[in-house]
């Protein structure tokens, strides 16, 4: 199994990530909605959805949402938020083959660039191009690769619920590495994070022969300006053509 497959379905990685900041997604969320426009019987694809955070407070606002992510158990709290406008499917980014078309495709907190073929991250542009109506958005919001290569934090340990996280940081030419010790009393785990490094100038290189343009370019949550000091690359895109 890939490392995405073990690790997003493991308890573990919920522990290490559930102080997540809510506040800061829904905030960021509304800035977004700000900037998009979009009307009250929009339809999101939120893809890589893990628990739905975003796909519920987009649903809350009032917008048709379906949710997809490879994490059964992720899905399977997701699922509890379901109704007729709020759905999610257990499926690979990969391999997205949808019925239904939407206006807004959304995929967020470095939910891209797992894969060891950087093929299959050319892939995923093709799958949201056949998904997006006309005039339609992809918002993908990632992690810096500029900023990571120079100033990467190399050890950090985390104490949550009295599991011992010990994490060791590296990166080479393609990808930033998260080795994830884990310490539960006499049991130990080790898991590892892998995201390949991709700036800008790699992301544009996914749209060739598809009909999607770039039209804005952030580098946080509050939707500033980006430059190579930014904590984020949160970039959008428009489909400008059927």
């Amino acid at each position: 199994m890939k490392w995405f497959e073990t690790w997003f379905d493991s308890k573990y990685y919920h522990i290490l990530y559930k102080n997540r900041d809510y506040l800061e997604a829904t905030r960021f969320i509304d800035k977004i909605l700000k900037k998009i426009k979009p009307k009250k019987k929009s339809f999101f694809l939120d893809l890589a959805c893990g628990l739905g955070r975003h796909s519920i407070y987009l649903n809350k606002k009032g917008f048709y949402v379906d949710g997809m992510d490879i994490s059964k158990k992720s899905l399977e709290k997701a699922k509890l938020n379901e109704n007729k406008k709020l759905k999610f499917y257990l499926k690979d980014m990969r391999k997205l083959d949808v019925e239904n078309k939407y206006n807004f495709v959304l995929n967020l907190f470095t939910s891209f660039g797992y894969f060891q073929n950087n093929e299959d991250n050319k892939k995923i542009f093709i799958n949201v191009n056949r998904s997006l109506k006309k005039n339609g958005f992809f918002i993908i919001d990632f992690l810096n690769a500029e900023k990571i290569i120079r100033k990467l934090k190399t050890y950090e340990v985390k104490k949550i619920n009295n599991i011992l996280f010990e994490i060791e940081k590296k990166h080479d030419n393609k990808f930033v590495y998260k080795k994830i010790s884990i310490t539960d009393k006499k049991n130990k785990y080790t898991f590892t994070e892998k995201v390949r490094l991709i700036n800008k100038q790699k992301f544009m290189s996914y749209l060739n022969d598809l009909d999607i343009d770039l039209v804005d370019t952030f580098g946080d949550y509050n939707l500033n300006n980006y430059n190579v000091e930014s904590e984020r690359l949160i970039l959008l895109f428009k489909k400008i053509n059927n």
